[in-house]
């Protein structure tokens, strides 16, 4: 048996990447069906959750999980029981996973059972479990052996439970309900008119079960299962009912849905959901009273005062929806937002991140904040019709501002109040006191996807068939290129703008305020964004890769890619150092040093600056430059380091690392695959001292 122990922030599951510079907050891996199935506490401490691929425990409350990789795991996994703190079984196609030592060590046990859907022991001999197909089978020897049991039906049977030695329940799709008052010799069948589909069933003594899962209803038995009525809740999904010490039952489902039961189920009422807006899959209650919940979108959560709120313990990924765009206001505070109205905030510098979601109807596909207080956001809804939001109070909270037929693609301001936005069919809106009210004018019929102005008379707009410019406000329009045109952008009379052919990718830089732009082939995929910081620093997102230029675009290098990367769609920085990239699936990437790679060697302090040979050389692509910091002067601070490189004619092709970096020996990694083969430089520059050494590239 192998355990990888995963030490888990709050909120966050980071990945640091000191070769790219870049830190992965959130992978953003399709995830699509993944979440959380069930979960189990026996105190305050331990307890057990299983998603499809993973089984977890935790013996400290949550703060660290260990993650068990079974024997045999070769297929999904589908269900647990865990008899106690140390005795479980999880259960896969054909096969259950056995422990009795806390999961130290594991066995394998052959059941035949095709995708095994419930699972119950009734001491540490005697268990069911049920599946695929209306199968039923039964062991008394801890699931060394099993037994079929006829069970009446060919349904897929997802849930079974026992009472005591002769009392039973088992359920699932199609509205079946099975009862047994023999210890599942015979099995008396139940069918609900609302065709429910049934994953999870409760006992509450040998009379009183319940049966919870699709369809609204939450049926219950006082009799055994001789007969069943169903309570109607305000709720699709109820993923299951949970006991306190005291008798009192709750219910979770969909997401708000709270329910509470002090009758033993003859009615329910729906309490507030204090925050708990995510579909709950499955409860544990501990003796105390204690909430734990997990939760689609692979969350834990807390609650230590039975439901008035609740602490998130776990989140696996923050959203399964894609982000398409990001903005900080400094530092520490910026919004993202995404399709199906996914808005998310931090105050950490994207570290961790809090969710909240303007309406399920809406995909929100820009954002922009003029101060730290005022902001929009851009988008469409299911009809669609184009919607802007406006927040006043720092993103507090969000008012409609415009809702009209052109759906919103971009946004652009160039002050507080003076404004644009642009969308479908060419329409653009302007504001001109902060987004309060807007007038729209169309440019064509053609769909825009970015709009940029840098005063109040020179504008750019970005569709499919070019790059577009006015000098007058908006009144006409005269093509620049006649490439598909995605992110523009302009620092002072500086602009850069991506576009595209069939089977090639160009930057077009302006120095003239857009009357006449030069052209750069740059190599890689399908940009989705560029930012740049200053004329001469910015970066471009294009596909699964984030890319550099220090010389204004003429070149440009891989900052990360492929598995160290996410597949951006969104992109903003704040100076040099401070970046966000946003994507698909919920990825999120940050940098405090513009993308740069530093990683420390030793803090050993040397007694020299040295700059040492790189290794290998000559290389393809990627070289490692290594450097020593010394000591000086009467305190032990940082001083400014810069690492170039240049090409043999001298032009500088990358700034490798320009920070304040503390005393140590330091190593930068430089990826050479956008430039050719030949002869390149290194310095190192820092107080008095620089130093120059000599590196081969051979392709």
């Amino acid at each position: 048996m192998k355990t990888i122990t995963v030490l888990l922030m709050l909120f966050s599951s980071s990945i640091i990447l000191s070769q790219s510079g870049w830190q992965i907050v959130y992978p953003g891996v399709n995830t699509t069906g993944q979440h959380f199935k069930d979960i189990v506490f026996f105190d305050n401490q331990t307890g057990w959750v299983l998603d499809n691929v993973n089984l977890l425990k935790t013996t400290n409350g949550g703060t660290n999980w260990n993650v068990f990789n079974l024997v045999h795991q070769f297929n999904q996994l589908n269900c647990f029981y865990f008899y106690n703190k140390d005795i479980g079984w999880v259960g896969e196609n054909n096969y259950l996973n056995f422990t009795s030592n806390s999961g130290m060590n594991w066995s394998v046990i052959n059941t035949s059972v095709s995708n095994p859907r419930g699972l119950f022991f009734r001491d540490l001999l005697t268990g069911w479990v049920c599946g695929d197909s209306g199968k039923i089978k039964k062991t008394t020897n801890s699931g060394v052996n099993w037994i079929s049991i006829p069970s009446g039906t060919s349904v897929t049977l997802r849930a079974i439970a026992f009472a005591d030695d002769n009392n039973g329940i088992c359920a699932g799709d199609w509205g079946i309900i099975l009862s047994t008052t023999n210890g599942g010799a015979n099995w008396n069948l139940f069918y609900d008119n609302y065709l429910g589909f049934y994953s999870h069933v409760k006992f509450k003594n040998s009379q009183t079960g319940f049966v919870s899962g699709t369809g609204g209803n939450i049926y219950r038995t006082t009799n055994s299962g001789a007969n069943w009525s169903p309570f109607y809740v305000n709720s699709y999904l109820v993923s299951g009912i949970s006991f306190t010490q005291n008798g009192t039952a709750y219910a979770f489902g969909s997401p708000g849905a709270f329910f509470r039961s002090t009758n033993t189920g003859s009615t329910w009422e729906q309490l507030p959901s204090n925050g708990l807006n995510v579909q709950v899959n499955a409860a544990s209650i501990t003796n105390d009273g204690n909430f734990w919940i997990a939760a689609d979108s692979a969350l834990i959560l807390n609650s230590t005062n039975l439901g008035n709120s609740w602490n998130l313990i776990y989140r696996e990924y923050l959203t399964k929806e894609h982000l398409n765009s990001v903005y900080f206001t400094n530092q520490f505070t910026g919004f993202a937002c995404g399709d199906k109205g996914i808005l998310i905030s931090s105050t950490n510098g994207g570290i961790n991140w809090l969710v909240s979601n303007l309406g399920t109807n809406y995909s929100l596909k820009d954002i922009q904040f003029v101060n730290n207080q005022t902001g929009f956001i851009g988008g469409w809804d299911v009809i669609p019709n184009g919607i802007i939001f406006r927040t006043s109070n720092g993103g507090g909270s969000w008012q409609t501002v415009y809702n009209d037929s052109s759906q919103i693609a971009a946004i652009h301001f160039i002050d507080q109040n003076t404004g644009w936005a642009a969308g479908s069919l060419g329409y653009i809106i302007k504001t001109t006191n902060s987004g309060i009210n807007w007038v729209r004018t169309r440019f064509e019929t053609m769909n825009l996807n970015e709009i940029c102005f840098i005063d109040n008379n020179t504008g750019f707009a970005g569709k499919n068939s070019g790059l577009y410019r006015t000098t007058n406000g908006g009144l006409n329009w005269v093509q620049s290129s006649s490439n598909h045109t995605g992110s523009v952008q302009f620092i002072g009379n500086t602009g850069f703008a991506f576009t595209n052919t069939t089977s090639a990718f160009f930057l077009l830089k302006s120095t003239n305020t857009g009357n006449n732009w030069q052209q750069y082939q740059v190599a890689g995929g399908q940009y989705q964004k560029l930012y740049f910081v200053n004329e001469q620093t910015g970066w471009l997102v294009a596909g699964n890769q984030i890319r550099k230029t220090t010389n204004g675009g003429v070149n440009w290098f891989i900052q990360a890619g492929g598995s160290n990367s996410v597949y951006g769609i969104g992109l903003h920085f704040i100076d040099e150092n401070y970046g966000w990239c946003v994507g698909m699936y919920g990825g999120i990437m940050r940098t405090t040093s513009g993308g740069i790679g530093i990683t420390t060697i030793s803090t050993e302090i040397p007694k020299t600056f040295i700059l040492f040979q790189n290794y290998p050389n000559p290389f393809n692509p990627v070289t490692k430059i290594r450097f020593s910091i010394p000591y000086s002067g009467g305190i032990h601070g940082g001083r400014n380091v810069l690492l170039k490189v240049y090409d043999i004619l001298g032009k500088e092709i990358a700034v490798l690392v320009n920070e304040n970096l503390t005393p140590g020996i330091y190593e930068a990694d430089w990826n050479a695959s956008e430039v050719s083969s030949g002869i390149y430089f290194y310095s190192l520059f820092t107080d008095n001292y620089k130093q120059t050494r000599k590196m081969v590239v051979v392709k």
